[in-house]
């Protein structure tokens, strides 16, 4: 116990703090720590789109790597000269990249509906979708289960080797989203009002 004690001396002195900083903080803040540890940095225009709901982890941890560019798609492997084959296993058409696998393949579309590429939608979805009424907790709810489900059935398709007809993937996502929505009131009177579950 004493020897972690002391680590954490270290840590502080690391951080540049020192004893006489420590003193004079009117209250002790792990907050205030943490943020000159961490350093200063910039909010992300996307954030609300990942934080604050009621996502699924999983989906949530997926839909904050696509955010940042990190899947591990065919193009980002082939460039580290990881994989030999860069073309889409959901369309077999064009090179999979995240624009592509999340908006252009034909597979992608027919789930979405929607002609926007990757970028694009971020945009849209930080312009249009602000607040927190419950409109918005529904699309980003359907937003991060889709590019969940896509990148899963993308990895089934690879690895596995199992079709699943889009119409498979579309209940899916409703399915979960009014199973995660009908916890919340509020997210359950709006699904209840748009009348889609399958």
């Amino acid at each position: 116990m004493v020897q972690r004690i002391l680590k954490i001396h270290k840590y502080f002195q690391e951080v540049g703090y020192n004893e006489q900083d420590l003193i004079n903080m009117n209250k002790y803040s792990i907050k205030e720590v943490y943020r000159k540890m961490r350093g200063d940095m910039d909010r992300v225009d996307w954030r609300k789109l990942v934080w604050a709901n009621f996502k699924a982890p999983k989906w949530l941890f997926i839909m904050y790597i696509a955010l940042n560019r990190r899947l591990l798609t065919r193009d980002r492997l082939a460039q580290w000269g990881l994989a030999d084959e860069v073309t889409c296993p959901l369309c077999q058409v064009s090179d999979e990249d995240i624009d592509h696998l999340f908006f252009q393949c034909y597979y992608a579309r027919s789930i979405r509906r929607q002609n926007l590429n990757w970028q694009e939608e971020v945009r849209w979805a930080m312009r249009n979708m602000r607040g927190k009424n419950s409109m918005m907790q529904v699309y980003k709810m359907t937003l991060a289960g889709a590019l969940y489900c896509l990148w899963i059935k993308r990895n089934c398709r690879i690895f596995l080797k199992k079709q699943r007809p889009p119409e498979s993937i579309i209940r899916q996502v409703i399915q979960e989203v009014h199973g995660r929505g009908s916890q919340q009131p509020r997210l359950a009177s709006r699904l209840k009002e748009l009348n889609v579950y399958p």
